[in-house]
């Protein structure tokens, strides 16, 4: 079985209080990504993320004007 790719594991952006999509973003082959956001507090979630899927806990983060922020994330896919 190929190694999944960090395409098949999008990340989305969640408002403060994790109830509103703000964006979906792909990493590219390195799973780095980048996405322009309005200053604000913001989580960063794995799409799919669910107990025997994805596992991935959800970072919080704030976006200062005319900043840039580094948000890592560790996911789980249980793959092996």
């Amino acid at each position: 079985m190929p190694a999944p790719t960090y395409a098949e594991y999008p990340l989305i952006i969640l408002s403060k209080d994790g109830k509103k999509e703000i964006a979906t973003v792909t990493a590219d082959d390195q799973g780095h990504y980048r996405v322009a956001l309005p200053p604000g507090d913001y989580v960063l979630d794995a799409k799919g993320r669910a107990p025997g899927r994805v596992r991935a806990k959800p970072r919080p983060f704030t976006v200062v004007s005319n900043q840039t922020v580094c948000v890592d994330m560790d996911i789980d896919t249980g793959i092996r």
